[in-house]
């Protein structure tokens, strides 16, 4: 009999305290405090390929001052809304990569070969080494400032290079480069 008791006594008191806490306490006051991130505008981009392929190029292929089998794609920049009148729009590309020879190459840092890379251009021909490549974290303009961007489609070609005097020291191996298309406000 004494084994009952104490049970009772543990399931009275747990319907005591369950009950309690359900019991409203008056208060004068409650705070909900709010957040919020405010962002300009947006865009909508997408790419015309999602990997570009450059083939397989010789290491005899690789000629000072050359950029060898260039390939185009498109970004297409749709759908672009709130901007900010003091702010103007752009596309701001990025990539792991390298300087050589004075020009920037794109290259992903688990790249096997060695002293060549990417070279990205802006333009709607194939370009000659000569053209000026798209360096990391430079900025492509869509809009004036307050202005909304016009639905837009920006041709780049890519193509590997050694640079002006690299192609001696050229290893033999994949090469893997990423480039991230980003919208900012500057």
């Amino acid at each position: 009999m004494r084994l009952l008791n104490p049970c009772r006594n543990a399931v009275l008191l747990l319907g005591t305290l369950v009950l309690g806490g359900s019991v409203a306490m008056p208060v004068r006051a409650v705070t909900l405090n709010f957040s919020a991130v405010l962002m300009p505008g947006t865009c909508t981009f997408s790419l015309d390929k999602s990997i570009l392929p450059l083939g397989t190029v010789t290491q005899p292929q690789l000629q000072p001052a050359t950029l060898v089998a260039a390939e185009p794609f498109t970004l297409r920049v749709q759908g672009c809304s709130g901007t900010d009148a003091a702010l103007a729009p752009v596309v701001n590309i990025t990539g792991d990569g390298m300087t050589q020879d004075g020009r920037w190459l794109f290259r992903a840092t688990d790249s096997v070969a060695t002293g060549v890379g990417v070279m990205l251009v802006e333009t709607d021909a194939p370009p000659p080494y000569s053209a000026t490549e798209v360096r990391n974290n430079d900025d492509i303009p869509l809009a004036a400032k307050g202005v909304n961007p016009v639905d837009q489609n920006l041709m780049f070609y890519a193509g590997m290079t050694c640079g002006s005097t690299g192609c001696g020291s050229v290893q033999v191996g994949g090469l893997t480069a990423r480039v991230t298309f980003s919208l900012a406000y500057r």
